[in-house]
Parts: C-alpha cells; sequence; structure tokens
C-alpha cells in the first residue's frame, strides 16, 4: 500500500525538522512526502533545501489552510493520503498502523491519538482530550483531527468538489463532515499515534476563543451536531488559564503566541 503523507507549511522552521525526521524514521517508509509551502517568511525554505530528494516541495500563494491541503492531496500518488501538521511528531509504527488500517476495504479515513509534548501534567491533560474524543465518536466518526489522519485517496476525489474553501471552519472537521453526509465511513484508529505541540494555548485569549469556536460555527453550518461542540468549546475556553500555565510549566513559550497555519490572513 503506497502511502503519501502531506503537510501544509507556514513560517514552521521550529517544529517541520523533528516532524519530517519522524516521518523518516518510520519503521515501514511512506511512499511520498509532499510539504506544502503556504508564503513561509522564515527559515522553512532553507530548513528543505537538504531533504530535497526525500521531500517534495509544493508552493501555494493562496493563504489558508485549507487551500494547502488541497493542493497536496491533489498531487498525492498515494492510495492513501496521510495529513499532518508541521508540529506533528509521528509514532516509529504510524505507517504500519495505516497501513492495517486501511486493509479493510470499508474504512475510507482514519484519525488517530495525539499527545501533547510540551505540556506539564502531560498525563492529566493527555487523558481529559482523550475522553473527549471518546465521547465524540461514540456515533458514527464525522470529524477527523488535521494533526493525524489519512484518507483513501479514491475518497478524497469524491468529496473534493464539496470542500468549503472559506475562512470561517475547520478544515479538517469540514472534510470529516462531508465524508460522513456521503456515508463514507471514518475510523478511529488507536494504532496511529502521534505527537502534537500545544501552542494554540499561548495565543492571546482572543485569537485562542476564535480559534475554538470555530469547530461550533463549522458544525453549525453543515447542519451537525454544534450541541457537543458548543459544550466541548465553553470547557476549553473555561480550562484556558490551567491550560496556559501547563504550556509554559512545560518549557513553552506564551511570548508572541502560537499560531499555526492560517486559515486565512489574520487567523
Amino acid at each position: 500500500m503506497r502511502i503519501s503523507v502531506v503537510v501544509p507549511v507556514f513560517d514552521e522552521e521550529r517544529f517541520l525538522g523533528p516532524c519530517l525526521d519522524a516521518i523518516a524514521a518510520q519503521q515501514e517508509p511512506v511512499h511520498e512526502v509532499i510539504v506544502v509551502d503556504n508564503g513561509s517568511e522564515d527559515g522553512t525554505l532553507r530548513l528543505l533545501e537538504g531533504r530535497s530528494r526525500r521531500v517534495a516541495l509544493l508552493h501555494e500563494p493562496r493563504r489558508g489552510v485549507q487551500h494547502a491541503r488541497n493542493l497536496g492531496f491533489d498531487a498525492a500518488t498515494g492510495e492513501v493520503i496521510g495529513r499532518i501538521d508541521a508540529d506533528t511528531r509521528l509514532s516509529p509504527g504510524w505507517s504500519r498502523a495505516v497501513r492495517e488500517t486501511f486493509e479493510d476495504e470499508g474504512v475510507q479515513a482514519a484519525t488517530g491519538p495525539v499527545n501533547y509534548y510540551d505540556v506539564g501534567m502531560a498525563r492529566l491533560i493527555d487523558g481529559g482530550d482523550a475522553l473527549f474524543r471518546l465521547a465524540w465518536r461514540r456515533q458514527r466518526l464525522d470529524w477527523l483531527l488535521g494533526a493525524n489522519m489519512a484518507i483513501r485517496a479514491a475518497a478524497w476525489w469524491r468529496v473534493r468538489p464539496l470542500m468549503c474553501a472559506d475562512p470561517g471552519v475547520h478544515e479538517d472537521i469540514d472534510l470529516g463532515i462531508h465524508l460522513h453526509q456521503r456515508g463514507e465511513r471514518a475510523v478511529f484508529a488507536p494504532g496511529m499515534r502521534a505527537g502534537t505541540s500545544a501552542r494554540r494555548i499561548a495565543n492571546r485569549f482572543g485569537d485562542y476563543r476564535d480559534y475554538v469556536l470555530m469547530t461550533e460555527k463549522t458544525y453549525r453550518r453543515h447542519g451537525g451536531a454544534h450541541a457537543r461542540a458548543w459544550v466541548t468549546a465553553r470547557v476549553q475556553l473555561a480550562l484556558f488559564p490551567t491550560l496556559r500555565a501547563a504550556y509554559a510549566w512545560g518549557g513553552g513559550s506564551v511570548r508572541g503566541g502560537g499560531r499555526k497555519n492560517p486559515m486565512s490572513p489574520g487567523h
């Protein structure tokens, strides 16, 4: 099974190296790695110069992770396309778990668990995060986590014309909703383990609030389960001071914010 891995990036020189190292260290090598630059102005492109033989670099001039994701998915040549963030660090057995998951021909998409590698009280926070995700997947899965997911290429092309391109939705949840609405089967794959950064919590509260509330807006736009998204968002916002303290305790810097790929300019 050929597995492509797509990584959208925007000013990610700090995180991208360990991300690519983890992909290269897979026990079962992946078919290709596609990095989609979304207008980086730091040293991201210089970091990639020494990896050109192993990493395909594409450029998406339209600012927005949804556009970068689409370009990478469209270019992928694997039967299964993984999608992760620049701060994702895949476990060594991730590609094997992807292969085993998609050997079930009924599976069209999968998402896996994440742990936060740069927070204090990591076990407690990871456990709380896992409980929320367990509650969200009790019914048929209608969401995917952009930091750790994979989709069958054939399923991507079936939903590709439906993807929302505006900045008011989370592109990964939007993808999960459209798969669900088409009757495509998505699963939670425990073996697809990955680490990710909690750097979103370093953003100012107003920016963090806008980001968190986008989940509810995404479901509301599609007529989905916005009630559970509403509850989840309020819990996240109430825990903001605790999470921010845990991030600082784990060595994370709250200076300058913790922006990831923007959904559009200003996000």
